[in-house]
C-alpha cells in the first residue's frame, strides 16, 4: 500500500505539471468513486488539473462538440453515438461495469412484463440501459412500453410518491429507491439483459473515459495513470470514498453508498481485452438496430496508450 500511495503522490506531481490546462469532465453518482483519490480534503482537485462535474447529458455532449474539453467520464453507448456522428473522440478506457438494475415493486422477470407499462430511466436517451433495454423490446417485438427520461433524484422521488411503478437506474439510485419504498425490491440486471438480446455472456462496459482525437499521448497516458491508481486506492478505503462521492452529491447517505458500490463492478481496463469487448457490445447492438447508435469506425474509435 506504501508503495502504491509513494508512485500515486510522484504521479500527481508529474501530472500537475503536464496537465494543468486541460479539463476532464465526470457525472454526479456513483462514477465519482474512482476519482475520490484525485481530490484532497479540502475537494480541490489534487494534481493541478481541472476536474468538473456534468449534470446532464445534454451539458456533456455540448462540452465536448464545443471541444471546451479534454477528456470526459460518459456512457459507452454515448461516446460511440457521438464518434459515429464525427465527434473527434476516442475510447481510452472503461472504469465501471454492469450497475442498472430494474426497481419494482414487484419483481421484473424479462421484458415481457413491461407490456403496456411506464419505464422512468436516467438522463436521456443514448445512456445504456436505454440502449440495451430498447434493442430488447425491439427484437420482443413489444411496442407498448413507455420510456421516460428524468434525474436520479428526480426518479426516486416519483417511485417514492406512488408516481413511477417502475425504475431502471444505475447504483447508487437503484438502492436508494430500494430504502424510500420497503416493499420495492431491484430485479433484472441489465448484464442479464445483455444476454438475453445478444447470447453473448460478459459484463457490459457501462462507463468509458473518452479523450480528444489529438489529444497529446503523453498528457493522455499521465492522466489514465492517475485515473487508475486513484481508483484502486479508492476501492480499498470504501469508508473515505463514500464520504467524498455523499459530499459531491449533497449529502447522499453513505450507507446506501457503500451497499451500492458492491453491486457495481469498479474495473479499469485500457487494454486490448476492453476493445474486444466492446467492439462485441457495440456490434452486438448494431445487428439488432443500427440506429441506435451509428456506424462506428473501429479503427479510429480507441485510443492507443503507450502505457497500458
Amino acid at each position: 500500500m506504501k508503495k502504491i500511495l509513494m508512485l500515486f503522490t510522484i504521479l500527481i506531481m508529474l501530472f500537475s505539471l503536464s496537465f494543468a490546462a486541460h479539463t476532464f469532465i465526470n457525472p454526479l453518482g456513483p462514477t465519482l468513486l474512482p476519482i475520490a483519490e484525485l481530490f484532497t480534503d479540502k475537494g480541490v482537485s489534487a494534481g493541478g488539473f481541472e476536474i468538473e462535474f456534468w449534470r446532464s447529458m445534454d451539458q456533456a455532449i455540448a462540452n465536448i462538440v464545443s471541444k471546451e474539453v479534454d477528456a470526459a467520464l460518459l456512457p459507452v453507448t454515448v461516446g460511440a453515438q457521438l464518434a459515429a456522428k464525427g465527434v473527434p473522440i476516442k475510447l481510452a478506457a472503461v472504469s465501471m461495469w454492469d450497475g442498472f438494475y430494474f426497481v419494482s415493486k414487484e419483481k421484473i422477470d424479462n421484458v415481457m412484463d413491461l407490456e403496456g407499462k411506464t419505464v422512468y430511466t436516467l438522463q436521456a436517451p443514448g445512456q445504456t440501459a436505454d440502449v440495451i433495454l430498447k434493442g430488447l423490446l425491439e427484437k420482443r417485438n413489444i411496442s407498448s412500453v413507455n420510456i421516460v427520461y428524468v434525474a436520479g433524484p428526480e426518479s426516486v422521488q416519483l417511485f417514492a410518491a406512488g408516481k413511477a411503478e417502475i425504475l431502471l437506474l444505475p447504483e447508487p439510485f437503484a438502492s436508494l429507491a430500494v430504502t424510500k419504498v420497503p416493499e420495492a425490491v431491484k430485479s433484472l440486471p441489465i448484464e442479464k439483459m445483455w444476454n438475453e438480446l445478444t447470447g453473448k455472456d460478459f459484463s457490459v462496459p457501462t462507463s468509458g473515459i473518452f479523450v480528444r482525437a489529438n489529444l497529446e499521448t503523453t498528457v493522455a497516458d499521465s492522466f489514465l495513470l492517475l485515473y487508475s491508481q486513484s481508483l484502486e486506492m479508492s476501492l480499498q478505503n470504501l469508508d473515505k470514498s463514500a464520504t467524498f462521492v455523499s459530499e459531491k452529491m449533497g449529502g447522499f447517505p453513505v450507507p446506501v453508498l457503500k451497499k451500492a458500490f458492491l453491486s457495481t463492478k469498479y474495473e479499469f481496463k485500457a487494454d486490448s481485452e476492453m476493445r474486444k469487448t466492446v467492439t462485441q457490445y457495440i456490434k452486438g447492438i448494431s445487428e439488432i438496430d443500427d440506429t441506435l447508435i451509428g456506424n462506428v469506425n473501429f479503427d479510429e474509435f480507441f485510443y492507443e496508450s503507450e502505457v497500458f
